[in-house]
C-alpha cells in the first residue's frame, strides 16, 4: 500500500513561477515516505493558461485560451487520470488537491474515478472509452446504474465505486475486488465558471462542451475540505459550492440517523467541511506576493489531510504558518496583470454562507481585530458573528 497525491494548480499558476500557490507549497511538504514506512508519491499538474508552448505565440494562445476561457482543463482532468492509472494498486490511498480551476479538475477527477473506477495499466489504451463514457449524459451511464456496473467490471475489474456496485460484484462477479475511495479532496475557491465567464454573449455557446463535469462530492470521497473566499469580487470567477447534502454525509460519517441534528460545536470532528475565508480568489489560494491570508487557508486544507493519514514534513507546514497575518490586506497581489484588471471589469458580492457553523475561525479572528472588516457577503449573519466574538471575548479592546 502507498499514498497517492494529485495535486491541480489553478489557472495561469505554475510551480516554477516567483510567487507559487497553496497547491505547490503542499505538493512539496508531502513527505517521500511516512513515519510508518509506507511510500507517498506525488503527482503535479499545471494550471489551465499557464504558459504551455514551445515558442512565444504559442505560449500567449495558451494562457489567453486557457485562462479566459478555460481551455485545457479537459485534457488536464485526463493528464491527472493516467497518471493514477500507472501508480495505483489495489488498496492504495488517494489524495486530491486543486485551486481555482484547478479545484474543478480535482473535482472533476474524482467524478471521473466514481464514474469509471480505476482501471489497471493493462487497460491504459482504454481511457478514451473512459472519457467519452464520463462525457456520455445517458442516465445509462450514471455511476450506479446496472450498465455502469457492467462496464466497470470489464474495464475496472479490481475497483468498486460504490457500496451498491460491492454487493452486486458479490453476486455477479465474485473476483479479488477492493471498494474504491478517494481518502481525501481538499480544494481552494473552486471556480465555476469552466470556459466563457457566464456574463458573455458566447458563453452558452463555449460552456456546453464542459456539462459534462461532475464536480459534486460523493460519498466515495470519505473527507474533504473547501476554502471559500469572502471577499473576490470578480463577476468571471463564482463559487462553485458543494450543496446541502453536507449535513447528511456528515451524519452518516459519524454514525447518526439521517434525522438527527448536526451540532455545530462538533466541526471538528465533520468529514466534509465547506468554510469561507476572508480575502479574494489568490487570498485564498495563493499566488501572489502577499501570503498572510493564504497561509491560513494553506494549513487548514493541510490539517485536514493530515488528518485522514497523508504525512507532510513539519518544516515546511512550519515555514507555511510563519507567514501568516491576520491583518494582511485582502487582495493577494501588490500588482496585478492586464488580463486580471479586464475580468474585474465587471464585480458583484458573492452571496455568501447562511450559517455561522460556515465561517471558518480565521474569518472570526479577522472581524475581531478589524472593525472596519463589514464584507457583505456575511451581511445576512454579521450580526449573530459579532455577538458571539463578543460573546467569547474576541473584540479587540478600545
Amino acid at each position: 500500500m502507498k499514498r497517492i497525491a494529485i495535486f491541480c494548480d489553478g489557472t495561469w499558476n505554475r510551480h516554477d513561477a516567483a510567487h507559487q500557490t497553496n497547491v505547490v507549497r503542499l505538493a512539496q511538504a508531502v513527505k517521500h515516505t511516512a513515519k510508518d514506512g509506507v511510500k507517498q508519491e506525488v503527482f503535479y499538474v499545471l494550471g489551465v493558461g499557464a504558459g504551455r508552448g514551445s515558442n512565444r505565440v504559442a505560449r500567449f494562445l495558451d494562457r489567453f485560451l486557457g485562462g479566459a476561457m478555460g481551455m485545457g482543463l479537459v485534457e488536464n482532468v485526463e493528464d491527472a487520470y493516467r497518471a493514477l492509472v500507472f501508480a495505483y494498486e489495489p488498496g492504495d490511498e488517494i489524495y486530491i488537491f486543486g485551486f481555482s480551476r484547478g479545484a474543478y479538475t480535482a473535482r472533476s477527477l474524482a467524478g471521473l474515478i466514481r464514474s469509471c473506477g480505476i482501471p489497471p495499466r493493462n487497460h491504459v489504451h482504454r481511457l478514451g472509452e473512459a472519457m467519452t463514457r464520463y462525457r456520455s449524459r445517458d442516465p445509462n451511464t450514471h455511476p450506479d446504474d446496472p450498465e455502469s456496473f457492467l462496464f466497470r467490471s470489464d474495464f475496472a475489474p479490481y475497483t468498486a465505486t460504490s457500496a451498491k456496485e460491492w454487493q452486486w460484484r458479490l453476486q455477479t462477479r465474485p473476483n479479488l475486488c477492493v471498494n474504491l475511495a478517494v481518502n481525501y479532496l481538499g480544494v481552494w475557491d473552486t471556480v465555476g465558471a469552466l470556459g466563457v465567464p457566464g456574463h458573455w454573449m458566447t458563453a452558452k455557446l463555449f460552456n456546453k462542451r464542459h456539462e459534462f463535469h461532475d464536480e459534486h462530492l460523493s460519498s466515495m470521497v470519505t473527507s474533504a475540505r473547501h476554502a471559500v473566499a469572502i471577499d473576490e469580487h470578480r463577476k468571471t470567477f463564482p463559487p462553485a459550492l458543494w450543496s446541502e447534502k453536507l449535513d447528511r454525509m456528515n451524519l452518516a460519517a459519524l454514525g447518526l440517523e439521517s434525522d438527527a441534528s448536526l451540532e455545530p460545536t462538533t466541526r471538528d470532528n465533520w468529514a466534509y467541511r465547506q468554510e469561507w475565508f476572508p480575502g479574494d480568489h489568490g487570498s485564498i489560494g495563493g499566488g501572489g506576493d502577499r501570503l498572510g491570508l493564504s497561509t491560513f487557508a494553506c494549513d487548514w486544507i493541510a490539517q485536514g489531510a493530515q488528518r485522514v493519514g497523508l504525512e507532510m514534513d513539519a518544516r515546511v507546514i512550519d515555514e507555511v504558518r510563519a507567514g501568516q497575518n491576520i491583518r494582511e490586506h485582502l487582495i493577494n497581489k501588490s500588482k496585478r496583470s492586464v488580463m486580471t484588471k479586464v475580468m474585474s471589469l465587471r464585480k458583484h458580492h458573492r452571496a455568501g454562507p447562511v450559517r455561522i457553523e460556515d465561517v471558518s475561525d480565521i474569518t472570526r479572528a479577522r472581524i475581531a481585530c478589524d472593525n472596519d472588516y463589514l464584507p457583505k457577503s456575511l451581511e445576512k449573519i454579521m450580526k449573530t458573528l459579532q455577538e458571539q466574538i463578543t460573546k467569547n471575548d474576541l473584540l479587540p479592546r478600545a
